[in-house]
């Protein structure tokens, strides 16, 4: 049997989960695909209902449903009788769902970022995850299990598979692989943080490696500058942070890709570097992995990068 996960950089646990169901036709009603954004989680689900709906491309595949744009879904794409017409689909979820296969043997349907609908929406989605129907397929994605993103009771409906960051080398040779030169591969793959789907994403877009060499430069002025420079460039990027945070679309947060940036750079120094000197870059490396912590939790952004630029500063 054709592996039909072959294109898939990384995830072996997830896929070889995958596979086995897809052989023995074992597989689960529902499913949630869990992990960050650009980890290959919608390219997965969709290989998988490529496996199982054989019989014409996906695209124009009648017992194929899919969801995966970035506004909110409306309660109308989701439930049985819809107040109104759905606004995107030709049928609701619930409505596809209840439906016999047209031409295959199954009904697939994938609902990308399932954090989307409101609670009372989850809600009704839970509904169809209580009560499958034979032969279909939900898949599900979220990039978190937090209850504030996915209703534990629809967490606890679905089999979860979950998605890791890809390590750097095996991103740089999908990139290869698909025609990028090979320096630009490997500072992609490194910038990328384990997301193979950005890095496909952005691999022709000359102005990631324009702002890479910005950040890169921004970092060399704090070197042994005067205090007031970290802290105007922990300002300057606080400020586009926040104005990320009121954006829609698949836009880097700058201040992830900041901090990649300088990761790269510091190791550069460490390497070339020795004794006391090198263990210094080491700990700033280490520090560089704290503030992304600090950016994931409820603390200051503007105070964790003002942190780690003042340490920055001490260390040239």
């Amino acid at each position: 049997m054709t592996d039909p996960f072959s294109i898939v950089a990384g995830q072996p646990q997830a896929l070889e989960q995958l596979r086995s169901q897809v052989e023995s036709g074992r597989l689960a009603h529902a499913y949630l695909f869990v992990g960050e954004a650009g980890l290959g989680k919608a390219t997965v689900a969709r290989l998988l209902a490529a496996a199982l709906l054989p019989e014409a491309p996906l695209a124009r595949h009648p017992d194929y449903w899919e969801d995966d744009r970035i506004k909110p879904l409306s309660i109308n794409e989701i439930r049985l009788l819809p107040e109104k017409p759905p606004e995107f689909h030709e049928l609701s979820l619930q409505a596809f769902l209840n439906l016999k296969p047209a031409v295959g043997t199954r009904r697939v349907a994938l609902l990308a970022n399932v954090g989307r609908l409101r609670d009372q929406d989850q809600s009704v989605l839970l509904k169809t995850l209580e009560e499958p129907h034979p032969r279909r397929v939900i898949v599900l994605t979220t990039p978190s299990l937090n209850p504030f993103v996915v209703l534990p009771t629809v967490v606890s409906r679905c089999q979860r598979v979950f998605f890791h960051p890809v390590p750097s080398p095996e991103i740089e040779k999908l990139l290869a692989g698909q025609g990028v030169e090979s320096g630009r591969a490997r500072l992609i793959a490194e910038l990328a943080r384990g997301r193979p789907g950005w890095a496909a994403r952005v691999a022709g877009d000359q102005g990631v490696i324009e702002l890479h060499h910005e950040w890169t430069r921004r970092l060399d002025e704090v070197f042994g500058a005067h205090a007031d420079v970290p802290l105007r460039v922990a300002a300057e990027l606080d400020a586009g942070q926040m104005a990320w945070r009121r954006t829609e679309g698949e836009a880097e947060d700058p201040a992830l890709f900041a901090i990649a940036t300088w990761q790269i750079e510091l190791r550069k120094r460490m390497l070339a570097s020795r004794g006391r000197e090198q263990g210094r870059w080491a700990r700033l490396i280490e520090l560089s992995y704290d503030t992304l912590g600090y950016l994931e939790q409820n603390v200051s952004p503007r105070l964790a990068l003002e942190t780690f630029l003042l340490e920055c500063r001490k260390a040239s």
